[in-house]
């Protein structure tokens, strides 16, 4: 298989599994008001996922570099599948969390995967780039979801839509089982380590925790937040999450490129610190806007500086655990989805006692603490490994 297609199908799998996230969280709101769930149980729902997603990460790095991720990953993705499909057939709490946690457990070998196929095909000094496409998908998915979704509840409801998003996922996952059959050729001949800690690994998984933090509220509140709290339009909210998500779909493989291009010169990380303080002070600037668009000008400048940053994170973190590159990616992505876990649940408590303002504040904080770590973790890597460019 060559590069081009791989790197077209590994986009692909983000995007598709993403619709299948961003589902829940554009269903969600008719799901509560049908079902009576107040917006700590809708939290729980969305937190159901990222508890299961978050735990497997790690294992399921390790299964792909183990097995081949090509393998892991067709079969997961088709159980996807089945468990996007079994919403339809739910109505009370139990069950959507259950699901949730399971689709959770299912959907966490996708980015390990990727990252371990990306480290075999692609050449160090392109990861960022190829890291940054790949993680694209992110955006293009949660971008089609809310618009997708609603115009199939509009006709099928709620539960049509999870059946279309189910069969859309499928059929993917049958192409990919079809065109990715093999593993990839392993670097050595030794079994991979389920991964060896290092301070840079456990440095990048805390920072990843920090921004997941901040991903919650980007990708799983945004709709809600809009709609909801700032009670803008439906389709106006609509249209201000998608555009969130096309922009930072168009910065995430931008700023991948940007840090090879500029990594001769002026290094990688340094660059990455900056933006994270400035998305940091845009979010918090965010809360002073009243009307629509200045809102939704700064949200957006602030997230698409964070996802400019993904690509150069992930050429960190497969750079530093290249004798298990699933294993490391599985790692520092569980960490952060720790984050994802603990934000659905942390960010209406907050909004409970000290209102949205003092959440989106938390999230901010959250940012800044994230660059404060990704300082210490380029310090460190300038001192350790002075021949990568890294600062």
């Amino acid at each position: 298989m060559q590069r081009k297609e791989l790197l077209g199908l590994m986009v692909g799998a983000i995007t598709v599994n993403y619709i299948g996230r961003t589902a829940m969280a554009v269903a969600g709101p008719d799901i509560a008001k049908q079902y009576n769930f107040s917006e700590v149980e809708l939290g729980q729902i969305f937190s159901a996922f990222w508890l299961g997603y978050g735990l497997m990460m790690w294992p399921s790095g390790w299964l792909a570099d183990r097995f081949g991720a090509g393998r892991v990953l067709a079969i997961c993705g088709l159980i996807t599948a089945a468990l996007l499909a079994a919403n339809a057939a739910v109505s009370v709490l139990a069950g959507f969390l259950v699901l949730r946690l399971l689709f959770g457990v299912a959907s966490a070998v996708v980015y390990p995967a990727c990252g371990n196929l990306s480290a075999v095909a692609f050449p160090n000094s392109q990861l960022s780039s190829v890291q940054g496409l790949i993680g694209s998908g992110s955006n293009i998915g949660a971008a089609v979801a809310p618009f997708f979704v609603l115009a199939v509840s509009r006709v099928y409801g709620w539960r049509g839509a999870f059946l279309a998003v189910a069969t859309l996922t499928l059929l993917f996952f049958a192409l990919w089982a079809a065109r990715v059959r093999s593993p990839q050729p392993a670097a050595n001949s030794r079994p991979p380590q389920f991964l060896r800690l290092t301070l840079p690994v456990l440095l990048l998984a805390l920072q990843s925790f920090c921004i997941g933090y901040f991903y919650s509220f980007g990708d799983t509140w945004s709709f809600y937040y809009f709609r909801e709290v700032r009670h803008f339009p439906e389709e106006q909210s609509a249209l201000f999450a998608t555009a969130l998500q096309v922009v930072g779909g168009l910065m995430m493989p931008l700023g991948g490129w940007l840090s090879d291009v500029i990594a001769p010169r002026f290094g990688r990380l340094r660059p990455a610190f900056y933006a994270l303080m400035a998305s940091a002070a845009l979010l918090a600037a965010s809360t002073l806007a009243v009307s629509p668009l200045p809102t939704l000008a700064l949200i957006t400048a602030s997230y698409s500086l964070i996802v400019a940053c993904e690509g150069v994170y992930w050429w960190a973190v497969l750079t530093a655990s290249a004798d298990s590159p699933g294993a490391g990616y599985g790692f520092a992505n569980g960490v952060g989805s720790a984050a994802q876990f603990i934000a659905p649940l942390s960010l209406p408590w907050i909004a409970s006692l000290w209102g949205w303002n003092a959440a989106v504040y938390s999230v901010a904080a959250a940012v800044l603490a994230g660059a404060v770590l990704w300082k210490i973790a380029s310090t460190y890597t300038a001192h350790s490994r002075p021949s990568q460019n890294t600062v």
